[in-house]
């Protein structure tokens, strides 16, 4: 006789259902899906014991046809799909018809539903004991109630966690399906207390700002691109944002919440130069392409995803956020003099401060003007909101009569990133040979020498436009290995445009014959350039360009002053005129901050003044 058993259905699901649900957070997962394929614009999810006891989400969808609610408990039964070929451009978030069957072979599951033009709803109840089904009187849509989870499997139910960590998990579900569909308001309860509620206005940053809080909210920019057919957009944190792990990076495709290491590699390689080791970026990032050029049929779960070219997602992602980050932080300079006839001015503290024509309202902290947007003003709008600072109360102050060309050079003319082209700052100290001190207006600052130089460095280099070259009196030779020599011979033009000139020395050999000015008076360049054709090979999935822009990263650090090491007051006093008249320079290109503010009134707080 045979040893080889047909399961019977019930057991058959139970054992597929641990492919689908394997923690109450996996259920909400697939009933969340299906509300949104529902065309639900409202849904309200509760939970208590974690999800395992008591799991309630109501949406105001489409609803069941009554013949359809039993289907819907059978395994491999849907509405997404008819045949294989259908597999080849999926539009909804659910397609495989297992969702609920798994459910409620492993619970007990009671479905509520009611079609708008129907007089009637009809409930649904399925447990040990079978199905039964009633006419019911319910608003259109549909409830599910999920009880009891694996309450007929207790060896998957012992493995569960403790309710606080089901719930987390949880609520982490339903948060990332709220940011995907931000049209869609959701209501989250856990335990009868109602975690975040989104407004469903389609804005994804209201939906941030429901989920994560002001906070996390504020310190976001947008990012948009699209090329080839593929759409980058959404908000990533700003790199004073940054955190010290990557739960916060969430990408969809589509709509659809998925883990990609494409997405992720691209994200980090743009922050490569903003944030120092350890330091991780986050934010929301969406990609819509051609559903044919996806495959997301490839995880149980459907959390993974294949692209039919995962090089050209890693350059959309990759260009959209290195265009947010290049895109300074404006900021208009404090300046000291008192302003002149018809200037709007705000009090503060009894010191007189010249804003901006068309300023948003100003940001606060500890009494004192940080910086305002710049932006051209909406000329003929007769009002203008201001804030008084010693209140938090809006007043309106009316625009001064001037026209479009004087408001638009008053905007150029104090559209500084850090300060003003006036030297008004001078240099106070220097600790340990390596942070340089710097007085200015109400502030002290704290430079790193070494990484400030190394910026500086770093853009002299890739300023392309402006770019000096010096010829060497004599030329530097270089014997490396052949894929280094290969990559370089094959883009000397390029290097040309970046103040390198050279060209082959014999078989194996090249020879440096000119250098950007910035360099000319370094010692040891054989070593330098050695370093960089190593780095030129690095990265792959890089193009020439930016492998070139990351090996200008370790030329820029290697050329730099070196903390610890004495400079001659010259050399700091030039320094610091690059570093503050030149523009809005944070961070060294590895990502380590460069300049540390402290207010005149934080110190002054300190001392009790």
């Amino acid at each position: 006789m045979g040893i080889i058993n047909i399961l019977d259905a019930q057991t058959a699901n139970m054992i597929a259902a641990g492919e689908v649900v394997d923690r109450p957070a996996s259920a909400l997962k697939e009933l969340l899906e299906n509300a949104v394929d529902a065309g639900a614009t409202s849904v309200s999810i509760e939970i208590k014991g974690g999800g395992t006891a008591f799991i309630r989400i109501t949406d105001n969808g489409s609803g069941f046809a009554r013949d359809d609610m039993p289907k819907a408990l059978l395994r491999h039964a849907t509405s997404k799909i008819k045949t294989g070929d259908d597999l080849d451009g999926i539009m909804t978030l659910g397609f495989r018809g297992e969702a609920l069957a798994a459910i409620s072979s492993v619970s007990r599951i009671e479905i509520i539903s009611k079609r708008k033009n129907d007089e009637l709803g009809t409930r649904l109840t399925s447990d040990e004991n079978g199905i039964i089904m009633v006419d019911t009187g319910c608003p259109s849509g549909t409830t599910v109630i999920v009880r009891d989870l694996f309450y007929n499997i207790p060896a998957r139910y012992k493995f569960l966690k403790r309710d606080s960590s089901e719930a987390a998990a949880a609520a982490a579900v339903a948060e990332r399906i709220a940011l995907s569909h931000p049209e869609v308001s959701f209501s989250f309860i856990s335990e009868g207390e109602r975690k975040f509620f989104t407004p469903g206005d389609s804005k994804l940053l209201s939906a941030i700002y429901a989920v994560y809080g002001r906070d996390f909210a504020n310190g976001l920019k947008e990012i948009e691109y699209e090329a080839d057919g593929v759409r980058a957009s959404g908000f990533i944190t700003k790199p004073d944002s940054a955190r010290g792990s990557r739960n916060l990076q969430i990408f969809y495709v589509n709509g659809r919440f998925v883990r990609s290491k494409t997405v992720m590699a691209a994200l980090e390689e743009a922050f490569k130069s903003y944030l120092p080791h350890g330091k991780y970026p986050a934010g929301i990032i969406n990609l819509t392409l051609n559903v044919k050029n996806t495959d997301v049929n490839v995880h149980p779960a459907k959390l993974e995803i294949k692209f039919t070219d995962e090089r050209k997602i890693f350059e959309v992602v990759y260009y959209g956020v290195k265009n947010m980050l290049t895109q300074p932080e404006k900021l208009i300079a404090q300046l000291e003099k008192v302003p002149e006839k018809n200037e709007p001015v705000i009090n503060i503290q009894n010191e007189q401060q010249k804003i901006n024509f068309g300023a948003p309202i100003p940001k606060k902290t500890d009494g004192v003007i940080i910086g305002y947007e710049v932006f051209k003003p909406s000329l003929g709008e007769e009002d203008l909101p201001l804030i008084d600072l010693s209140t938090d109360s809006i007043m309106t102050l009316k625009s001064p009569e001037i026209t479009e060309e004087e408001a638009i050079e008053h905007n150029k003319n104090n559209e500084l990133e850090l300060f003003t082209d006036e030297k008004n700052y001078k240099i106070i100290g220097e600790a340990y040979n390596a942070f340089i001190f710097v007085e200015i207006a109400d502030r002290v600052l704290v430079i790193d020498k070494h990484a400030a130089h190394e910026r500086v460095l770093y853009e002299e280099l890739n300023n392309k436009k402006e770019m000096v070259t010096q010829q060497l009196l004599e030329g530097i030779l270089l014997t490396l290995p052949r894929e280094q020599t290969n990559i370089l011979l094959d883009n000397l033009d390029y290097l040309n445009d970046y103040g390198f000139i050279a060209e082959l020395f014999g078989n194996d050999t090249i020879i440096i014959r000119s250098v950007p000015a910035a360099l000319s008076e370094l010692s040891d360049l054989q070593s330098l350039f050695e370093s960089f054709a190593a780095k030129l090979i690095e990265g792959n999935a890089l193009s020439f360009a930016e492998r070139c822009d990351r090996a200008l990263f370790t030329i820029a650090c290697k050329a730099a002053m070196k903390a610890g090491q004495k400079n001659n007051i010259i050399h700091n006093e030039w320094l610091i005129d690059r570093l503050l008249l030149g523009g809005d320079i944070h961070y060294c290109p590895h990502g380590r901050p460069v300049i540390k503010e402290i207010s005149k009134r934080e110190i002054e707080k300190y001392f009790d003044r």
